[in-house]
C-alpha cells in the first residue's frame, strides 16, 4: 500500500500542476531510461561490472552504454511558490521509480499484484529522492548576500557526474540545511549540513580481512531496527566555487567532515568514527567544443564512497584522481573519455582491513580507462562505440582483477549532439574478464556460468528534459 500511495501522490502532483504551467510558476523536468535485452547464454540481459570499482562493491553498471538493466524514471517538479519585490521561495520535488529487468512485471506496475510486488522489495522501488525548498533575497542587499539562498530538505547537493559510467564522483546528497552563493568577489562560498542514519549498513566492514564468512554482495544488517534512528552521521560540507585563475578555467574546492551522533545504549568504538574528505575540481572549457575536468580527492573514515558509515575507521584512507574529457568539434563527431586512478590503504588490524581482497591485503589500486566516441551520419542518426576497462589490484593477490566491456550502438536522437536526448538505441555488448574478477561474486550475476566472456544485446531509450 505504501508503494501505491506514493505512485498516486506523484500522479496527483503532476495533474495538479496543469493549471500552474500556464501561470509560469511550475516546471516539470525529468530523466528516464527503459528497455529490453537478452544475454547470449539465455535469460534477461545481464550487467558487466567489476565489483569493488566506482562507488559500490555491488553496484554498477560500470561503463553504461548497452549495459543498464533497469527501467528508471525521475520526475523533477519545481514550483515558484512566492515571487515578489526581489524575494523568491521555490519548492522542488523528485519522486523516482525503478524496476529491474530480472523482475519484469508490467501488470504489477499497472496496479496488479501478480508477483506480490506491491510490497516494497529491492526489484520494485519507489521513493522520494528530493523534497526541498529554497529562499532567495531574504538576507539583505549587501554584495555578499544579495544572491545567496537558504535551503532545507532532501536534495541532490551540487553533485558531479561522469556520464559514461553513471559515476557520481562528488556527491554529498541527503537531508539537510544550508546556504549557497555567498559572493566573495573572487568566488562563491557554500555551506551545507547533511544528516544520514546508519541503520541499514552491515556491521562487519572492519573485519572482512579476518572473517571468512564475510561477503560484500547482498549484505544486510539484521540489527537494522535496533540501530535505526540511534546512529546519525552529520556531514559538514564547505565549498568555494566559481574561482577562475585564468581564461576559461573554473575551480571548486571542498572540505567535508563527518561526525557521528550516537545514542548511549548503542554507542561504542565500532560506530563512533569520524570522516574527512578534501576535494578539488578543475574545469577547463573551450576545448574543441567541450571541456576537460580534473577531479582530485583524498579522504578517510566514514567519507568512504560517501556511505556515511561510522564503523569505518580513519585508518582506512584513500586518494583518487580523475580526468574526464568531453569534445564535440563539429556536428559529425562527439566523445567523452575518462581516466581514473584510486589508491586505498586499509591496515589489516582493528579498524582497518576495509574491502581488501584477502586477509593479508592492506592496499588496493583501481585503474579505469573508458571512452564513448560517437559519429553522426545525419541530424538524427549516429553510431556510438564504447569501451571501458577496469583493473583492481590488491597487494595480497598475485593477479589483478580485470574486466573489459565493449558496446556498439545504433542511435536516433533529435539533434547531432553527444548530449541530445531522447535517444533510442539498438546495441550489442561484449565483455571479457579473468578468473579472479569473480572473487567478489560471479561477473554478470552468473549469467554466463564459468565462462570468462559474454555477450548481450537489446534496445533502450534514454531521455532527460
Amino acid at each position: 500500500m505504501k508503494r501505491q500511495s506514493t505512485l498516486l501522490a506523484a500522479l496527483a502532483m503532476v495533474l495538479a500542476a496543469g493549471p500552474l504551467l500556464g501561470q509560469d510558476v511550475f516546471e516539470l523536468h525529468g530523466y528516464m531510461r527503459a528497455g529490453t535485452g537478452r544475454s547470449s547464454n539465455g535469460g534477461e540481459q545481464a550487467t558487466f561490472y567489476l565489483p569493488g570499482t566506482a562507488d559500490s562493491v555491488t553496484g554498477g553498471p560500470g561503463y553504461r552504454l548497452g549495459n543498464e538493466t533497469d527501467n528508471y524514471l525521475e520526475l523533477a517538479m519545481d514550483v515558484r511558490a512566492y515571487d515578489k519585490d526581489g524575494v523568491t521561495f521555490k519548492l522542488h520535488f523528485r519522486p523516482s521509480f525503478r524496476q529491474y529487468y530480472s523482475a519484469r512485471d508490467a501488470s504489477a506496475d499497472a496496479g496488479g499484484n501478480v508477483d506480490g510486488s506491491m510490497a516494497s522489495n529491492p526489484n520494485q522501488q519507489v521513493w522520494l529522492r528530493e523534497g526541498w525548498g529554497e529562499a532567495a533575497g531574504v538576507l539583505g542587499n549587501s554584495s555578499f548576500f544579495k544572491d545567496a539562498t537558504l535551503w532545507a530538505g532532501r536534495r541532490f547537493y551540487q553533485r558531479q557526474d561522469l556520464h559514461i559510467r553513471d559515476y557520481w564522483y562528488w556527491n554529498n546528497s541527503g537531508d539537510g540545511v544550508g546556504i549557497e552563493n555567498i559572493d566573495l568577489g573572487f568566488g562563491k562560498l557554500h555551506y551545507a549540513y547533511i544528516q544520514h542514519d546508519t541503520g541499514n549498513v552491515a556491521t562487519w566492514w572492519n573485519n572482512n580481512g579476518t572473517d571468512p564468512s564475510w561477503n560484500p554482495l547482498g549484505v544486510t544488517n539484521t540489527n537494522v531496527y535496533t540501530l535505526n534512528g540511534k546512529v546519525a552521521v552529520g556531514s559538514h560540507d564547505l565549498r568555494l566555487s566559481d574561482v577562475s585563475l585564468w581564461e576559461n578555467s573554473t575551480f571548486t574546492f571542498g572540505i567535508q567532515y563527518n561526525e557521528p551522533h550516537v545514542r548511549k545504549d548503542v554507542a561504542g568504538p565500532g560506530n563512533n568514527n569520524v570522516g574527512r574528505q578534501y576535494s578539488i575540481l578543475y574545469t577547463q572549457s573551450g576545448i574543441w567544443g567541450g571541456d576537460n575536468k580534473v577531479y582530485l580527492t583524498k579522504g578517510d573514515g566514514s567519507t568512504f564512497w560517501n556511505w556515511y558509515n561510522p564503523e569505518i575507521s580513519t585508518k582506512n584512507n584513500w586518494w583518487e584522481v580523475m580526468d574526464a574529457l568531453y569534445i564535440q568539434p563539429n556536428s559529425h563527431f562527439g566523445m567523452q573519455a575518462v581516466a581514473i586512478y584510486r589508491k586505498q590503504d586499509s591496515p589489516n588490524e582493528p579498524g582497518g582491513g576495509l574491502f581488501m581482497g584477502t586477509s593479508n591485503s592492506t592496499e588496493a589500486k583501481w585503474t579505469s580507462l573508458g571512452a564513448r566516441p560517437t559519429w553522426f551520419f545525419t541530424k538524427h542518426f549516429s553510431v556510438a562505440a564504447e569501451i571501458g576497462m577496469d583493473h583492481l589490484k590488491f597487494d595480497g593477490e598475485s593477479e589483478t582483477r580485470s574486466l573489459t566491456k565493449k558496446t556498439i550502438a545504433l542511435q536516433w536522437s533529435p539533434q547531432s549532439s553527444f548530449w541530445s536526448r531522447p535517444q533510442i538505441r539498438l546495441f550489442v555488448t561484449k565483455a571479457n574478464w579473468n578468473q579472479v574478477a569473480n572473487n567478489w561474486g560471479t561477473i554478470a550475476g552468473g549469467a554466463f556460468g564459468t565462462a570468462l566472456d559474454g555477450t548481450t544485446y537489446g534496445a533502450q531509450i534514454e531521455a532527460w528534459w
